[in-house]
């Protein structure tokens, strides 16, 4: 019975452990933004770089999600970066991310102007944006900060 007692113990501790640390994140929107379906995301590590998926609150409210809500995407833009939009890409300092928004825009009943620009973007401002075609992403909503960061994450599936 001891031995019963030990184990599950030890049991108990690492499945906490692993919740302090980790998350699974499963998206819960319609549509996907990301080529894969389940996330891994450490909470423990809050570091950005660019080109890797993080898990963030959203900053702002949205008329479709709430401030808030939790998200992954990529991150691509950094402090200092030259942010411009077009309706067809996303330019980081002139490197062209290509997400056609064409089908987004109709979805939401937005026109291309309305998304449209170019910035720099200040210290503690990130720019992100998902894979799909379909990806609601700093495009429409604008940057995220460090603190709005909850963890990078690692796609699974």
């Amino acid at each position: 019975m001891r031995n019963v007692i030990v184990s599950f113990t030890l049991i108990a501790a690492l499945v906490l452990s692993f919740n302090v640390m980790f998350t699974f994140a499963v998206p819960t929107q319609e549509y996907s933004c990301l080529n894969a379906s389940y996330f891994l995301v450490d909470k423990t590590d809050k570091s950005v770089s660019r080109e890797r998926l993080i898990a963030f609150k959203l900053p702002a409210q949205t008329p479709y999600f709430n401030q808030g809500t939790r998200w992954i995407k990529k991150l691509v833009g950094m402090p200092g970066d030259t942010i411009k939009v077009t309706k067809s890409s996303v330019f980081v300092n002139d490197i062209e991310y290509k997400n056609d928004m064409n089908t987004l825009l109709m979805k939401l009943n937005m026109d291309a102007a309305s998304v449209e620009r170019e910035m720099v973007l200040d210290d503690d401002e990130y720019f992100v944006v998902g894979e799909t075609y379909l990806s609601y992403d700093s495009r429409f909503w604008g940057v995220i900060s460090q603190k709005d960061v909850i963890g990078n994450a690692y796609a699974i599936l």
